[in-house]
């Protein structure tokens, strides 16, 4: 029997491991984004001391009912493919899962390169991440009384963008990582416009022109107004003459595509990620709810990864804070039966509970059914950048 171990990895094997988890993700992404990550995030999965694959965790925030979520964020995921078929990658996520658990993250979050595989470990897909493109010409508007200005700092698109993150689900806590990811560039120059308002910024504008030189990819967005949503149309209108396409990520009622006058926006791609519980109690009680919501709903949950999630838990909810408790008999009327394939989702707020009866993730009366819509209705989460 193969003799695997997961632990931590040297600053000395970082290239090795790096060069492994490229290899089986057949693509090389940014050639500075490991780097960035750091080798003291990664951990490895060894057979007799050799490294098969490795995993890169990044211990962050993501909004939920308008309340920081701590999750933990992976990436970098990859194995040799020496280490197929032998268990390598199915231990090393399992102890990943337990190490972020014991560091205190409630939830972990991932793109995955198989759903297959991460569903096995208790994930689910539990948001989008939505890439819009339209044409330039399409993209009229009136001038109104917003100023357009060259952005000298990005101390007011950090204000701006986690005031918008608060309001809806899923959005990344960004950290100095990801902001250096989207603010910085090692190649093509990176433009930043912000829309004022007299003195207030109600909108910023962070992007590229493309290599073929007719195409503008815009690398973060936000508008909070229509009228700011209407000047960053017109903005990019003024570039007519010279480019043809405009691509961007927004969410899924996106502010930009419902200014234009009409339907010519496309969903270039779609792209689910996904999140799995790692501490019940830590998750239910970090999320916010909403305000006017008071009620108690039990959850019975079944966990095969991660057994102290097991068992009846009972969420009450005041004024749009959880209280969690667990109990040794359901303590309300109503109770959900559930796995993390379940809960994650519903958390999320990606599906409704209704949704998820039908495709057989939970179980619970018609009551409690519509009790859990309505604890956990919000908008549709997504995320804006990859990691």
């Amino acid at each position: 029997m193969t003799n695997l171990t997961y632990s931590k990895i040297s600053e000395s094997e970082a290239e090795l491991t790096w060069s492994i988890v490229e290899q089986a993700l057949h693509r090389h992404g940014d050639p500075n984004w490991n780097r960035k990550v750091g080798y003291e995030n990664f951990r490895a999965i060894r057979s007799d001391g050799n490294i098969l694959g490795g995993i890169a965790i990044i211990d962050m925030y993501q909004w939920f009912g308008g309340r920081k979520v701590r999750t933990g964020a992976v990436t970098s995921v990859g194995v040799a493919p020496e280490g197929r078929g032998i268990g390598a990658a199915s231990t090393m996520l399992s102890n990943a899962l337990k190490e972020m658990r014991n560091n205190g993250m409630a939830i972990s979050t991932l793109f995955p390169s198989s759903v297959r595989v991460y569903r096995s470990k208790g994930y689910e897909r539990s948001g989008v991440m939505l890439t819009y493109e339209a044409p330039i010409k399409e993209m009229r508007a009136a001038l109104n009384k917003l100023k357009v200005e060259q952005a000298s700092n990005d101390e007011e698109m950090v204000l701006l963008f986690n005031e918008r993150a608060q309001q809806g689900n899923g959005n990344l806590d960004r950290g100095s990582l990801l902001w250096d990811l989207i603010t910085t560039s090692d190649g093509r120059p990176i433009y930043k416009y912000y829309i004022r308002d007299e003195s207030q910024v109600v909108g910023y504008i962070n992007y590229q022109q493309s290599r073929s030189g007719d195409h503008i990819r815009i690398r973060d967005m936000v508008s909070s107004t229509q009228q700011s949503s209407e000047r960053i149309l017109r903005f990019f209108a003024d570039h007519r003459t010279v480019i043809e396409t405009i691509s961007w990520n927004g969410p899924p009622s996106d502010p930009i595509d419902f200014a234009m006058e009409e339907q010519e926006t496309n969903l270039k791609s779609s792209t689910d990620w996904m999140v799995r519980v790692l501490n019940i109690s830590d998750a239910l009680e970090q999320r916010g709810y909403p305000a006017r919501v008071n009620a108690s709903i039990d959850f019975e949950f079944n966990d095969n990864e991660i057994p102290e999630n097991n068992g009846i838990w009972n969420l009450s909810i005041n004024e749009g804070i959880g209280y969690v408790k667990k109990v040794i008999s359901p303590s309300s009327k109503q109770l959900l039966k559930l796995g993390p394939r379940g809960f994650a989702p519903l958390y999320t707020s990606h599906y409704s509970a209704t949704d998820l009866k039908i495709m057989g993730l939970i179980e619970g009366s018609v009551e409690t059914i519509a009790l859990a819509n309505t604890i956990f209705t919000g908008p549709k989460p997504w995320i804006g950048e990859k990691f």
